[in-house]
């Protein structure tokens, strides 16, 4: 056994610099950063964020416990506003512009030269934080040494915006687009910024585009999303990369930790888009762990685990456990592969298994698929994780297999050879692979999504890699094999739904178990899971820490609600944040968020998404300012109204029409 980093103890009181100027890539406009220097002679070194989440919202007062904590440990710690937001000068950038890019490079080397700073810096963030870690990591400028990125992406078109180039659902056009509008067009709120930048936020008002107008204007496959990715192949420095199994960014940061051509590590567990530390399942001490791999190849102070690249991680399924591997994926056993019959079972597949018929399996598609697969593949990080996919596996084209006689550890990423019929109609195909229960439940393990107007060779056969995963079934649950062409809320529906085809066996015999019958399932789709041995992996002790009770009755809601005589699901998603300062600058904010979705299977032309929210603040010096923002989306309009409200009163209105 093994141990995750214990926390070192605070070596210095800080000092706090607010809205410090940093040159940025634009000559004479900078941007503004709050600064967290140890109490004691210099230098130091260096950590940068750029964020969009602003240092004085609700991005930077949570990350206020992370940068003190970095700080008290010995490193000038610095949180920067990305241009156009809060008090840094110009205009919002669209998200992943090559100038965000080019503003991260040009902070990273100005701090390497400020007299508090070694020369050495590292860089780490959350989310966009992460985005803009990684963006830079691959500039390689030369005084960035190591990095820690949380849950980031590389490519914003294909896994944030239209998610495998298929049109996005409520995660970015309803959430996000919010968000960012909140952070766009809110006025700075501490008292020095109030004064000094009041100028600069009346004049930037009438000229913000929110990401919403960007990413609707952009669609799947538009030229704009190839130049707003990157290569995390040209990473070369140290990085401790951060994945949740249940982001939406879990494949993307697996990947960046395969590609680093560098000393690595990857720590995933079952977590949603947050903060390790602060997760609401199996939390991990993540910022001890940055600690010291900022010692390790920041300040040469802890050697140890210079030549390493492990991977630790957590099982899910019956055992949730922690472990470690010297590699991700871990050495394989086998390659666990079911071909799928017409009958709606899943049968062994081997080489030498006897030949069968093909035939086909048809499933018209329901558009109503995917609400229960949760909120995985959404910027949530406090509730949404996956319910019972039985009834969506219902609606759907599935098929299970026997009980399995053994537990079985899935560690990588399975895959589904899909041999798709010339009569399929069916624009995309969303796989997924669950686990059933003696009871009958199923619970999603992993998932990928594939375009069938792009990805239909010759012989129509499709490679679908669904997501990385570590799960174990138990013995005596069977694996089902799911697909269809919806998958709601995270993808738009499509127009017109169409009819999924697709080429399997036709079983002879009985149904009596996986090692009764054995199919060389070659010509027809089959399933491919990769199998671990439990026994090669190292168990790994998490540190306890005392669990603090959430204070009065949570606010969000998730609601999912059919209308079977209509055919027809509304999907309501409410989400409630509320931090207090520990400044006296500042007193409290706010973000609500309302987001509803509604989808008719007899008229999935007309499905209609409802985004509404606001962000309010209340400063110490009385003022009570708002941002108040509506989104009304359908298949071919959108409108997005704003306002800003100050002491009740309102100050700006703002309105978008799109078509």
């Amino acid at each position: 056994m093994i141990r995750f980093a214990d926390a070192r103890r605070p070596e210095y009181e800080v000092e706090f610099h607010g809205d410090v100027r940093i040159p940025s890539s634009e000559p004479g406009v900078t941007l503004g950063g709050d600064l967290y220097l140890p109490k004691a002679r210099g230098p130091f070194p260096a950590l940068v964020t750029l964020h969009t989440g602003r240092k004085d919202g609700l991005g930077g007062i949570a990350a206020r416990r992370f940068l003190k904590y970095f700080a008290e440990r010995g490193y000038a710690v610095l949180y920067v506003d990305c241009f156009g937001i809060g008090t840094s000068g110009g205009l919002p950038r669209p998200i992943l512009d090559p100038g965000e890019v080019d503003d991260g490079v040009a902070v990273v080397e100005w701090t390497a030269r400020q007299g508090w700073c070694t020369g050495s810096v590292g860089m780490w963030g959350l989310s966009h934080g992460a985005m803009t870690t990684l963006a830079v990591a691959s500039r390689r400028p030369a005084p960035l040494r190591a990095i820690f990125p949380v849950m980031g992406w590389t490519d914003v078109g294909n896994q944030l915006v239209h998610p495998h180039g298929l049109r996005g659902g409520i995660g970015m056009f309803g959430h996000l687009s919010l968000y960012n509008i909140f952070c766009s067009l809110l006025p700075p709120l501490r008292a020095y910024d109030k004064q000094q930048y009041a100028t600069l936020w009346k004049e930037r008002l009438e000229r913000v585009e929110p990401w919403f107008v960007d990413s609707w204007r952009h669609p799947p496959g538009h030229e704009v999303w190839s130049e707003r990715r990157f290569d995390p192949r040209s990473i070369d420095v140290p990085a401790l990369c951060v994945a949740g199994w249940r982001d939406l960014f879990c494949d993307v940061m697996v990947d960046v930790y395969q590609q680093i051509r560098a000393p690595k590590r990857l720590i995933v567990g079952p977590w949603l888009h947050s903060f390790p530390d602060v997760a609401g399942t199996e939390p991990v001490p993540s910022a001890a762990m940055a600690c010291e791999w900022w010692d390790t190849w920041l300040n040469g102070r802890d050697m140890t685990g210079r030549g390493e690249k492990s991977a630790t991680y957590f099982v899910q399924g019956g055992v949730g456990r922690w472990v470690r591997s010297e590699q991700w994926p871990p050495e394989k056993k086998a390659d666990h592969v079911f071909v799928a019959a017409c009958s709606g079972h899943l049968y062994q597949s081997s080489r030498i298994g006897r030949s069968a018929i093909v035939v086909t399996a048809t499933r018209m598609s329901d558009v109503t698929v995917g609400a229960l697969s949760g909120l995985t593949k959404h910027p949530i990080d406090k509730f949404g994780y996956p319910l019972d996919q039985h009834e969506d596996d219902s609606r759907s084209l599935s098929f299970t297999s026997a009980p399995l006689p053994e537990p079985l550890l899935i560690a990588g990423k399975p895959v589904v050879r899909l041999l798709v019929a010339p009569e399929t109609t069916a624009q995309r195909c969303v796989v997924k692979v669950t686990d059933v229960d003696e009871r009958g439940r199923s619970t999603l393990i992993s998932m990928g999504t594939v375009d069938l107007t792009r990805s239909r060779p010759a012989g129509e056969l499709v490679a679908v890699h669904l997501d990385p995963t570590c799960y174990q079934l138990p013995a005596g649950h069977r694996v089902r094999l799911v697909l269809a062409e919806s998958d709601i809320p995270r993808l738009w529906p499509v127009a017109s739904p169409g009819r999924l085809v697709i080429r399997v066996i036709q079983a002879a015999g009985d149904y009596v178990g996986l090692a009764a019958e054995g199919y060389g399932g070659l010509a027809a789709t089959t399933l491919s899971l990769p199998v671990c041995d439990p026994e090669s992996l190292t168990g790994v002790v998490v540190p306890q820490r005392e669990r603090v009770p959430p204070r009065g009755v949570p606010k969000d809601r998730w609601e999912i609600a059919r209308d079977h005589l209509r055919g027809s699901v509304r999907l309501t998603v409410a989400k409630e944040d509320r931090i207090r300062s520990s400044s006296s600058d500042q007193d409290s904010l706010s973000m609500r968020t309302h987001v509803v979705l509604a989808v008719n299977e007899h008229d999935p032309a007309k499905a209609r998404m409802a985004a509404s929210g606001e962000m309010a603040a209340e400063t110490s010096d009385g003022d009570q300012v708002a941002v108040r923002a509506a989104i009304d989306m359908g298949m071919s309009d959108a409108n997005v109204v704003a306002e800003v409200v100050v002491n009740g009163k309102q100050f700006l209105a703002r309105e978008w029409r799109l078509t």
